[in-house]
């Protein structure tokens, strides 16, 4: 999992990088999540009030809300409570904590 996160940010400045796992899921998903803000009649700018829940924190989860979190810190402009509202279950179904020092190394 992290290999993919690595890869990406090593080669990000020197090639056009894309992971299907990581950036293809979140890709689509973030269209979801969207599609379903506009969906309830809501303004886009809504979004970060909504609470959501990844379940997964493999390649793929971890993309969808990284992707999700960067929306956010763009629709904000505040990156410092841009995750308040994301939780994400690992494998055993509990809650993990510490998903924002991944990004801040691996994002």
């Amino acid at each position: 999992m992290k290999w993919a996160f690595k890869t990406l940010k090593r080669y990000r400045e020197r090639f056009c990088m894309f992971s299907d796992d990581v950036q293809g899921t979140a890709g689509v998903a973030l269209a979801g999540l969207l599609g379903t803000v506009r969906a309830q009649g809501r303004s886009l700018d809504d979004f970060p009030n909504h609470k959501i829940v990844v379940v997964g924190a493999g390649s793929a989860g971890l993309g969808v809300l990284s992707m999700a979190v960067q929306a956010v810190v763009r629709m904000k402009g505040i990156a410092d409570t841009a995750a308040q509202n994301f939780f994400l279950l690992d494998k055993d179904v509990q809650f993990c904590t510490s998903f924002l020092a991944f990004f801040i190394l691996f994002v």
